[in-house]
This record gives structure tokens, sequence and C-alpha cells, in this order.
């Protein structure tokens, strides 16, 4: 369930480089900036915009299994949802093709009534029965990605996701409205029903994936729609007529071609060439400063913090991994500092030893591990839990995108002196993943980029380390302490200011008392753009291809 937002890494740059960035940093326009060439008509498209992405970007074009974050992009191009977020303010929810839910019984009842107007891109109206569906499918255990466990609180829904039940009684319908009727409640439940797995299909989709892209010709319910895929060559949207612009002026190329196979570099010197729009990759560091430092160019590079984590996971599973005292002792090791210059310094993110990212309602600063080794305190800590060292160990971690190599080496030079003899082993982000979310692998470590499915700490605290669902794909840690279970149980709940100090302090319960991961860093995100691309918005970890249009 690796979600998405870390597409392609940054390279490490020298500290005379990062000054020099840091210079001009300053010049790059907001994330959230708008073209100076004026707005275009809603409804209006016109003309064909350019882009890239690296080779394995897709990892399906089932709109109830995608999970990279390119196509969590296109999904917002492709879909609407019950619920969505909107197009200039990232984590504002805003009606989709059903209204603002209406919410009872003390947060056990969520009713959506759908809006005049939601229809497929074939013509055919987007019924109650087919968001229904759209949900038993996306849990199905044959399609379900692992976004099916956020409903888990839905009636009915745990005996289906184990495949012990053909429907759930907890997802209710009437001509206009669907209902979802929970045995607790849960305080994020709006933003899991805005996910992008959450894409409508239609009753009758068959439950098994379907991943050329086809679904999203016909069914498609957001502005655009796939005219032509060719797997890794080639993915075209155009513009989807049959979208109603009442569900919110959306969309306003009428083609949008992309090129699959092209790196960042590359397609960085395609744009400075006019030969390309976008890149659905973060810039590698040279490539910043070599924009950044050009005040011709100012205007086209925009500059967005992330709303993720990059971590080291240790598995709980394999020896010695379910040892604190080692667990701890790493993360007293890991230079910080030192990995995240691999990922390009101070300008591409921000060192952590916390869990919650920079920027989310329930993050509260604190320090529990440095930022650079205290060697003295990892020995010690090694010494007192009784590993015989030295030993030798496996790190897996993807090798088709700068600087994750990089950062494994790091971690394998930090490790040596306290006895941990670190082997890395690289493979294509598509590969590697599936590996390391195989609890069956039993994968002894990792660094895993995980960027929040919503902005919320459940997003990021329970989807990766909540010990009552350690063999969770995304969960590497597989950490399962049962002292832990009931705190996360009683949180999950609770809304508003108790929810973020409830998790604030979970957070640092989990981290200073356990330690399942070695946080590393906060990243931020950049992009480069065309000067006839107008519209850039950085919307929830992608570029919003709804608000682009030609200048």
């Amino acid at each position: 369930m690796v979600r998405k937002h870390f597409r392609v890494g940054i390279v490490a740059v020298t500290a005379a480089a990062a000054l020099g960035l840091a210079a001009c940093s300053s010049s790059t326009a907001p994330a959230n900036s708008g073209s100076s060439g004026g707005q275009p008509k809603p409804g209006v498209a016109v003309g064909t915009l350019t882009g890239a992405m690296a080779s394995g970007a897709i990892d399906t074009l089932d709109p109830n299994r995608w999970y990279f974050a390119v196509t969590w992009g296109l999904a917002n191009a492709l879909c609407t949802t019950l619920v969505r977020y909107a197009d200039t303010e990232a984590v504002k929810i805003v009606p989709g093709i059903a209204n603002l839910p209406v919410v009872t019984d003390h947060g056990l009842d969520w009713t959506y009534t759908l809006r005049p107007g939601a229809r497929f891109s074939n013509g055919k109206p987007i019924t109650p029965a087919d968001i229904k569906y759209t949900y038993l499918r996306l849990m199905n255990p044959a399609i379900n990605t692992g976004t099916g466990q956020y409903f888990y609180n839905v009636i009915g829904a745990p005996n289906y996701l184990l495949g012990k039940s053909s429907t759930i009684p907890g997802i209710t319908t009437t001509a206009n409205s669907v209902s979802f009727h929970l045995s607790a409640p849960d305080g994020a439940f709006l933003y899991k029903s805005a996910l992008p797995t959450t894409c409508p299909v239609p009753v009758g989709t068959p439950m098994k994936p379907i991943v050329n892209g086809s679904l999203e010709e016909q069914y498609a319910s957001g502005p655009f729609k796939i005219q032509s895929y060719e797997p890794s060559r080639q993915l075209v949207l155009v513009f989807n007529k049959n979208y109603d612009q009442s569900l919110g002026a959306r969309g306003h190329v009428a083609k949008i071609v992309f090129t699959i196979g092209d790196e960042a570099t590359e397609a960085t010197l395609q744009i400075m060439a006019g030969q390309l729009d976008f890149d659905t990759s973060n810039l590698a560091t040279a490539d910043i400063i070599k924009i950044s430092t050009n005040p011709a160019l100012a205007s086209q590079v925009h500059v967005a913090p992330e709303q993720a984590i990059t971590y080291l996971f240790m598995n709980y599973q394999v020896p010695p991994f379910n040892n604190v005292d080692v667990r701890k002792a790493i993360n007293y090791a890991i230079n910080r500092e030192a990995i995240l210059a691999q990922w390009g310094g101070p300008l591409a993110g921000t060192v952590t030893d916390q869990i919650i990212p920079i920027g989310m309602p329930s993050y509260k600063k604190y320090v529990i591990y440095p930022n650079t080794p205290n060697l003295a305190m990892a020995r010690t800590l090694m010494k007192e839990s009784g590993v015989k060292t030295p030993f030798t160990t496996q790190l897996r971690t993807q090798n088709d995108a700068p600087g994750f190599i990089n950062m494994a080496q790091v971690i394998q030079s930090d490790l040596k002196p306290i006895g941990i003899n670190v082997q890395i082993v690289g493979s294509p982000n598509s590969v590697n993943y599936s590996y390391i979310s195989n609890p069956k692998a039993h994968v002894p470590m990792g660094i895993q980029p995980w960027g929040l499915d919503f902005p919320d700490p459940e997003a990021v605290l329970n989807a990766q380390v909540d010990p009552a669902t350690p063999d969770q794909p995304a969960q590497m840690s597989r950490w399962a302490d049962p002292k832990f279970i009931p705190l996360f149980n009683d949180d999950i709940g609770l809304t508003g200011t108790a929810r973020n100090t409830a998790y604030e302090n979970l957070d640092y319960q989990v981290m200073s008392q356990q330690a399942p991961i070695a946080p590393i860093f906060d990243p931020r995100w950049y992009d480069f753009v065309s000067k006839r691309l107008g519209g850039y918005v950085f919307s929830y970890g992608s570029i919003d291809y709804n608000t682009l249009y030609i200048k």
C-alpha cells in the first residue's frame, strides 16, 4: 500500500551548491500559484499539454486499485468521488458527486446524497447502487489494495474483507443516497470517502483487476477520460464532455499526452527547450540548482511541502529487530543529516525522529533521537540488548530513482560501528515494493517513503505501525506490541482538538518506548513547468491536472 507521494528521488549536493540554492529559493513560485495569463472559461477545453513520467510510475489503471503517486494524480483528473479535495485548497473537502454528508447517531451514520448531473463518461448516470458496488469492489479480497481496511468500522466489513460474506449490510442506499453505518465512530471517515480508490465504477464491473485503462475510457467520472494507453510508452487523457461542470469547474485542456519512460533530468531539459510542459517526477537537486539560479526560469519553479515521511523500517518478526534495545540503538546510530544529504539536503526536506509529518495539525515537535550519531548511546543499547555482534542483515530499497541506494549506503556505514553489517539489495520500485510489502518475505530492513493517504494522523500512525495489524502490506515494521493496541483503538474515534492531542501523545509514546521504525526526514516537492502552462496547483501530492490550461 505504498503511498504514492515519493516518485523519484533527489541526489546529493555539495554544501556550496546547497547554499546557492538556498539563496535563490525565495524566488520560486508558491505551491498553489496560478498563471499570469488569466483564467480559462469553465467547460471550455483547448489545446494539448505534454507530460512525462518515469518507467514503473503507473502501478495500475484499475480505479479501485491504484496506489502510487502518479496514478493518484491521474485519479484526480479521471474520477469524481463522493466528496473530493478542493482544487485550490489541497486539504479541504468539498462536494463531489454527492453533497457533504449528514452525520447522525453520534458519528455512527454517514449519509451522502448524490448531486444531479453525476454520470460516467459514456453518459450513463451514476447511481447509489453504483457507489455501493464500488465500495464492495474496492474492498473485495481480489481487488483490495489495502484501502479497504480504512472502512473496517462499516458494519459487516470485517467478514467481507476476509471473504466470509458476499455483501456489507452497513452500506445502504435509497433512490438518491448512500449511507454508511459504522460499528464505532471514525474521526477520519470524511477523508476516507475521498480516497481515489473509491473512484466510481458501475454495477457489474468484474471483481478482478482491470489494469489496461479500459474502465476509465467508458466509466471515467472526472473532467478527463482515458483515450489510449500503451504500457511503458504513452498514456493519453482527453476532455470528458459528459462531465457536468456544475459538480465543479474542472478541466481546461482538450488533451494531455504522457510519455512514459522519461527520467527527471531528461524531462527537465525538454521543459527548458519548450518540448515538454511538465514532469510527474520530483526534480533532481542538480537540476533544481540550475533552474533556480536562472532568474528567467523562476516563475516556472514551484515548491511545496509534502505530507510524507521517509524512514528506515526494522522488521519486528525478524530477530534481532524484535529486541527494543536494538531498534533504539539504530535510531541513535544513524546520521539523519547525512542521509537527507543524499536526497538533497535541508532544501529537500527536514530531518525528524517522529512519525507524524511536519505541518499536520497533530504534529508537535519533540526530540528523542539525535540528527547525527550518538555512538556511545547506541553501543550501550546494543550491549544491553544481549544480541551477539557483529551480525549481518539485509536492507532493501529501490534502485530506479536517484538517492535511495546512496541513502542505504549511509545507513550501512552508520551501523557498522555498532556491530551491524548491512547488505544492500536494490531493485526497481515496482519489484521492491511488492517484495517488502509481503509479510511472508520477512524482509529485515528497508528504506520506506510514505505519503499520507489523507491529512490525518491515522493515515501515518495507524497505517504504518498499528500493533493490531502487523501483517498489513504497508506495515513493514510488523511491530505488534499488544500493550499499545488499546491506545490506538481509543484514539481513532476522536475528533477535533482531542484527536490531535491524543495522536501527539501516541507518537511520542511509540517512538520513545518502542521505536518500531527510525524516522529520517519529511520531504519537500519541486516541480518545473513550461512557460506556456498556466493554472499550476500542487494538490495533495500531485500536479492538479484539472486546473491546468495553456496560456
